[in-house]
């Protein structure tokens, strides 16, 4: 197994030991903790699934949905067209739709607003997302993708990998981030016709993130639309954390864990093979872009103009 599939492979059981990992946290000191990613590491090692893409598929014919929920808990597996800009542009798509097993998938591919796009904060549908239990994740493949999985085997695994790719690097920022959020997170991607990521989507609470492609001149600026929800949310996230009186070698912890992250995170970026495995775009965004645009939020690093 690779550096990367190893990484990768610890972020694709974070959702089944977080619980694990949090409680293990309430009871250590700050000088005896050990990284968060690395504690999630030593639970999983005892997790029922496979450990890489490698021992998922040594099995054939095995599908990319088998595969998928060998890794992911909760995996809700949907084939449509999900490219939909609206995906990205509107506050008021239902992401939450994509979280449940039945699902008019022809109803979801049409959807068009009804009016003008609600304030992030005051969306009925984002709001509707707090309903989804943490750890749900949601795949949606093109319908020709799905064709030609079930022809090739080989490209069955490439979509897969390039899903895990996503996932570890996803998770890996938002824990540089806020320390602890995978616990309490659920995420989506889509797959575009080409094989290439169309789409994605993280939340969890109290904090949301979307990542999206090009707009239209008329549009706010994504990035900027990322920074103002994040600090938004961030400072929802430090009233609670007050609010609760964080403990002192919780906050320490975190602030380790944060460190592991970003360094995994760096590693994985420069020369670690996740822009190899992620494709030639993001939702349309190319790899290196969205790579600059987590250096400037996760380090502070200026955003190429």
């Amino acid at each position: 197994m690779d550096r990367i599939d190893r990484i990768s492979d610890t972020a694709a059981r974070l959702d089944a030991a977080a619980r694990v990992q949090e409680q293990a946290a309430k009871g250590q000191a700050a000088g005896q903790a050990g990284s968060f990613l690395d504690t999630v590491a030593q639970q999983a090692a005892g997790i029922a699934g496979l450990s890489s893409v490698g021992e998922v598929a040594q099995t054939q014919p095995v599908s990319l949905e088998h595969m998928l929920r060998a890794k992911y808990p909760g995996l809700v597996y949907h084939v449509f067209d999900a490219s939909s800009s609206y995906w990205r542009s509107r506050n008021d798509y239902p992401h939450y739709l994509l979280y449940q097993e039945e699902l008019d998938t022809a109803a979801l591919e049409n959807w068009r607003p009804s009016g003008p796009n609600p304030a992030y904060e005051e969306s009925n549908a984002i709001r509707k997302l707090g309903s989804i239990p943490a750890g749900k994740t949601a795949v949606i493949i093109h319908p020709k993708v799905q064709e030609r999985m079930e022809r090739e085997p080989e490209y069955a695994k490439e979509i897969l990998s390039r899903i895990d790719a996503w996932f570890t690097f996803d998770i890996l920022r938002n824990e540089a981030a806020m320390p602890g959020i995978t616990a309490r997170s659920s995420r989506s991607i889509a797959i575009g016709e080409d094989g290439n990521i169309a789409n994605v989507q993280a939340f969890s609470q109290p904090r949301i993130t979307r990542s999206e492609s090009d707009q239209e001149d008329d549009e706010p600026d994504f990035w900027e639309l990322r920074l103002s929800r994040h600090v938004y949310f961030m400072e929802l996230w430090k009233k609670r954390q007050i609010a609760h009186s964080m403990q002192v070698s919780q906050q320490f912890a975190a602030a380790g864990a944060a460190q592991a992250a970003k360094l995994r995170l760096a590693e994985l970026m420069d020369g670690g093979g996740l822009a190899e495995r992620l494709g030639d775009t993001v939702a349309g965004v190319p790899v290196e872009e969205v790579f600059a645009s987590t250096r400037a939020e996760v380090w502070g690093v200026p955003f190429p103009s």
